[in-house]
């Protein structure tokens, strides 16, 4: 991602933004993800539905990928 200064006040030309865009670019360039720490309802139904599992259940398999053990 690349972005153009226009004007010297244009925080859209600000070093801090460009290396937050470089950043989330290249996180999508090395196949991951970025995903809410706590998922949605939709998210945790759409889970249980294509597990065949209730939705506590799916909760508990989303914290369990993140790294949360509790």
């Amino acid at each position: 991602m690349t972005v153009r200064e226009d004007d010297k006040n244009d925080v859209r030309g600000s070093r801090a933004l460009q290396n937050a865009l470089d950043a989330v670019g290249a996180v999508g360039d090395s196949g991951f993800v970025l995903v809410p720490s706590e998922p949605s309802d939709e998210m945790i139904l759409a889970g249980a539905r294509a597990g065949g599992i209730s939705t506590g259940l799916a909760r508990t398999v989303y914290r369990a990928m993140l790294g949360e053990t509790s």
